[in-house]
C-alpha cells in the first residue's frame, strides 16, 4: 500500500519546478523576495567581476573604500558586513595587486587605515557602471517619491532588525 506524499516534494510538478501554489507562498514571504531581488541584482555584477578576476568580497571592499577611504579594518568590517579574517586575506591580496594600500594611522599606530590606489579607484569605477545601470533598471518606472519611499522602507526594515 502506498502512502500519500506529505513532504516538500509534493509541492513540485512532475518536472521538479515549483507549482503555482508553492510560488504564491513565496510571493508573500518577504525574506525570500529580498534574497531573490539581491540575487537578480548581483547577476550582472558577478559576471563583470569574473571578467575582472575579482570576487564579491573584493567588490564590497572596493565599494566601501570608494565611499570614503582612509578607514580602519573595523570600519570596513562593519560597512561591508564581513568577517575580519576574510577581510584581512582579501586586503593582503588586493594590496599585492596594488588596488589598496594600508597605512598606520598618524598618532596611533595601533590602527591601520586603508586607501584605494588609483588602480583600485579605476577598477571600482568600471564596475560601478554595471551596478548603477542595474539600479536604474530596478527603479524603472518609479516616480521620485516612490524611489524615496522604497529607500526609506528598506532602511526602516533594516533598522527594525538591528534594534
Amino acid at each position: 500500500m502506498t502512502r500519500p506524499i506529505h513532504s516538500k516534494r509534493a509541492k513540485r510538478s512532475a518536472q521538479g519546478a515549483p507549482t503555482a501554489a508553492a510560488k504564491s507562498q513565496f510571493d508573500d514571504f518577504l525574506p525570500y523576495l529580498i534574497t531573490r531581488l539581491a540575487y537578480q541584482l548581483n547577476g550582472d555584477l558577478i559576471e563583470k567581476l569574473r571578467h575582472e578576476s575579482i570576487n564579491v568580497t573584493r567588490w564590497r571592499i572596493l565599494a566601501v573604500l570608494a565611499m570614503g577611504d582612509g578607514i580602519t579594518i573595523n570600519e570596513i568590517v562593519d560597512r561591508a558586513m564581513m568577517q575580519q579574517s576574510a577581510l584581512s586575506r582579501a586586503l593582503m591580496n588586493m594590496e599585492e595587486e596594488e588596488y589598496v594600500r594600508r597605512v598606520p594611522r598618524r598618532g596611533d599606530a595601533r590602527y591601520v587605515e586603508v586607501f584605494l590606489t588609483d588602480e583600485g579607484r579605476a577598477l571600482f569605477d568600471s564596475l560601478n557602471i554595471v551596478v548603477r545601470r542595474r539600479q536604474q533598471r530596478l527603479l524603472k518606472g518609479f516616480s521620485a517619491q516612490e524611489r524615496t519611499a522604497a529607500f526609506a522602507l528598506i532602511r526602516r526594515m533594516s533598522g527594525n532588525l538591528t534594534n
